[in-house]
């Protein structure tokens, strides 16, 4: 995205900074202590050196959504990671960050080769998986423990692979998705599943959508300056 696109969403969304007028407990705290939060945690150095490492041809996500990974992750500490489609694997890098001691999957659809191995390798609790994606989607989650966070991140079939998700989907469960407003079809897809009375809690970030089913808490959707 350019800068001078970044600027314009920034000002047109600028009223919904920090959490002002946010009223839910859940929701304040996830935007003040996650989202904004900008303390320099102890993985971040490691993390960016591996960054720098990439060639410059690398899909990648920004640094401050990837950041972002890191503290959901934190905050949330799902035991099982699933991840579908898999850049270069650096975002796979910070989400296993997060918590050294869950169980990290990416889902790369048929082809690794755009997979910097030597990233994976440096990280011990994380499995890349290349095969046909959606047979391999229903085989990881049919295995235990659930999945605790789904992150849908560089792949097509990210309605079908939501869809296959919803019935295992639970109260601790936490989705994100990336490029929410990428094309006009995902963005149309994107309202459709806010909307939706199988989710529950929703987050608008812009560069990611983020989706809880934690029904004890009012339905409600926020969108945040990220």
């Amino acid at each position: 995205m350019n800068f001078l696109k970044r600027i314009y969403i920034w000002c047109k969304r600028f009223r919904y900074r920090r959490g002002y007028g946010v009223h839910s407990p859940f929701a304040f705290g996830l935007i003040t202590d996650v989202v904004y939060e900008r303390l320099p945690y102890y993985a971040y150095a490691e993390l960016k050196a591996r960054r720098r490492s990439l060639p410059r041809k690398a899909v990648v996500l920004p640094e401050r959504v990837d950041k972002l990974l890191f503290r959901l992750v934190n905050r949330f500490r799902p035991q099982r990671i699933l991840e579908v489609g898999t850049g270069a694997g650096l975002s796979l890098c910070y989400l296993a960050a997060g918590r050294a001691d869950a169980q990290c999957v990416s889902l790369v659809d048929g082809d690794a080769s755009g997979v910097e191995e030597r990233l994976i390798d440096s990280c011990s609790n994380v499995t890349v998986v290349a095969a046909p994606l959606l047979p391999a989607f229903r085989k990881e989650l049919a295995l235990e423990p659930e999945v605790e966070m789904l992150h849908i991140a560089h792949t097509q079939n990210y309605a079908q692979v939501f869809e296959e998700f919803f019935p295992y989907a639970g109260k601790k469960t936490c989705v994100v998705i990336e490029g929410i407003y990428e094309t006009k079809a995902k963005s149309e897809w994107w309202h459709k599943l806010v909307a939706d009375e199988r989710t529950g809690v929703t987050f608008d970030l812009y560069d990611v959508g983020i989706v809880f089913f934690d029904f004890s808490k009012n339905k409600q959707h926020y969108v945040v300056n990220f």
